[in-house]
């Protein structure tokens, strides 16, 4: 008998020009919880796909409770015993958390659905995860923290012994990390099976047993997380020690680029006033509902002001729509990557070149040979991770994917770009790339916008840090070397 619930042997996945998974070997005991890293593209998310009937294996096996199944489902997989959170939530966002609950798996009396049965057993699955909400909100009106325990609440309804999350703390704010933590240490203490897929290293050590590492579809180690540190598991996810570089001022150019007056939006911002200068990298810190994304959004026309004015190297100009933004040399890496930074189900090649298809015509015609060698120029330079330029974007790990949000406004030769979390749900070693990307650019004259979560990526990456909380401007401060998280949030909630 062994000492594993859950099995997956010599698991291969072959994707056209890609070998996914080679033989990947991963267990799970029960009331663990088991951290899966790597890299970008290294293969977790397609292994818990696989296991989640998502993808079939083209060989290899999963043992479940010593029995060899197959999921052809994630449902199916679901009636078994294993659910998911995937990191980009699949909730239905225009009804209630109830009926999200227990979607499938409704509570019927005399064949029909028993509203009051199914609120009253959607509280008590909440109650378990100390969630105190009226189950009879729409999910659209919960934060991001809430729906994600809405999501683990429907895969306890379904009697999931084994839960994987994805990425989860990826939107949550350090008191909302805290809860869910708790949440997953009590599903622990009830015999329930955890498997975490994070790229914050801390959490594994906080929270997992064992860890397993993944590098280019191989297994490379699993072990008790006791016994590595985390330098050790980001040289076993990089097969190389990421250096950790030391800050350097920047000089940046006493000539401002853009300058924001008076700019309001009901509900979201309110009287903010900035400047930034040509070439600097301005960071914008504040906790989640400080309106960083509302106002940026708003600057770059994707929604109305009430009032206020945007100046361009000094001259007034009303920005409308992202194609005014565009047209005036103003590019946006969105918060929300995958559903409105990219064209998930078009090649790379047309995820860059959209903006600029205009430059490579011939007889007005688009010249697709131009553009498919630009591309691949942008793949070499970035070193992005793709068997070819016709690769669907869709397929591209997240820091991949991000890398070719980067080329779009690179070959449009953008003069301001603004990045809304850029770095979120991407490794260690595709960070330091990323961060390495926006310095080059900054030096080449791009003014750069860095909206980010992490205080200490912005102490990082920034020339200047501008706080904000509650839609207003709290303060600025240089982002020196000694600069702590501390020093940021004091400023935010002064």
């Amino acid at each position: 008998m062994s000492e594993y619930i859950l099995e997956m042997k010599s698991i291969i996945k072959k994707f056209p020009g890609t070998l996914a998974l080679n033989k990947v070997d991963f267990n799970l005991k029960e009331g663990e919880v088991m951290a899966l890293i790597g890299e970008n593209g290294a293969g977790k998310s397609t292994l818990m796909n696989v296991l989640m009937g998502v993808y079939a294996p083209d060989e290899g096996e999963i043992l479940l409770n010593n029995k060899i199944i197959e999921n052809k489902s994630p449902y199916d997989a679901l009636k078994k015993g294993i659910g998911m959170v995937p990191q980009e939530l699949n909730l239905v966002s225009d009804i209630s958390i109830a009926e999200n609950i227990f979607l499938g798996l409704h509570q019927k009396n005399k064949g029909l659905i028993d509203w009051n049965l199914t609120k009253e057993k959607a509280k008590e699955v909440l109650n378990k995860l100390n969630v105190d909400i009226n189950p009879m909100i729409k999910v659209k009106n919960i934060s991001s923290a809430f729906q994600q325990l809405v999501s683990i609440a429907r895969t306890l309804v379904f009697g999931s012994n084994i839960i994987i999350l994805d990425e989860p703390t990826a939107s949550l704010t350090i008191n909302e990390t805290q809860h869910l933590f708790d949440n997953i240490r009590k599903l622990k203490a009830e015999g329930k099976s955890i498997i975490i897929i994070t790229h914050h290293l801390e959490e594994v050590t906080q929270l997992s047993d064992r860890v397993t590492i993944m590098r280019d579809g191989q297994l490379v180690k699993i072990c008790n997380t006791c016994e590595l540190s985390i330098d050790d598991m980001i040289f076993c996810m990089a097969n190389q020690k990421v250096e950790k570089k030391v800050k350097t001022k920047r000089n940046v150019l006493d000539e401002n680029y853009m300058e924001v007056k008076n700019f309001s939006r009901k509900n979201e911002f309110e009287n903010i006033n900035f400047k930034v200068k040509k070439g600097e990298i301005l960071g914008v810190a504040g906790l989640v509902g400080a309106g960083r994304t509302e106002l940026f959004n708003c600057i770059y026309g994707l929604t109305k002001k009430a009032s206020g004015k945007v100046y361009i190297e000094g001259r007034e100009i009303e920005i409308n729509s992202p194609s005014v933004a565009i047209h005036n040399y103003i590019g946006l890496v969105p918060e929300e990557r995958r559903k409105l930074g990219m064209f998930p189900i078009l090649p790379i090649y047309e995820n860059v070149m959209i903006p600029s298809y205009s430059n490579t015509k011939k007889n007005g015609l688009i010249d697709f040979k131009t553009v498919k060698e630009t591309t691949d120029l942008h793949i070499e330079k970035l070193r992005i991770k793709t068997p070819s330029n016709m690769t669907l974007i869709k397929n591209l790990s997240g820091g991949n994917q991000q890398k070719v949000i980067l080329a779009r406004w690179m070959e449009k030769k953008v003069k301001l770009l603004i990045l809304d979390e850029p770095t979120r749900g991407i490794d260690v070693r595709a960070k330091g790339e990323i961060y390495t990307l926006i310095n080059e650019m900054a030096d080449n004259g791009i003014t750069i916008i860095f909206i980010s979560s992490e205080i200490d990526e912005l102490i990082k990456v920034a020339d200047r840090i501008m706080v904000m909380h509650g839609g207003k401007v709290k303060g600025f401060v240089d982002a020196e070397e000694n600069l702590e998280s501390e020093d940021i949030l004091k400023i935010a909630l002064q």
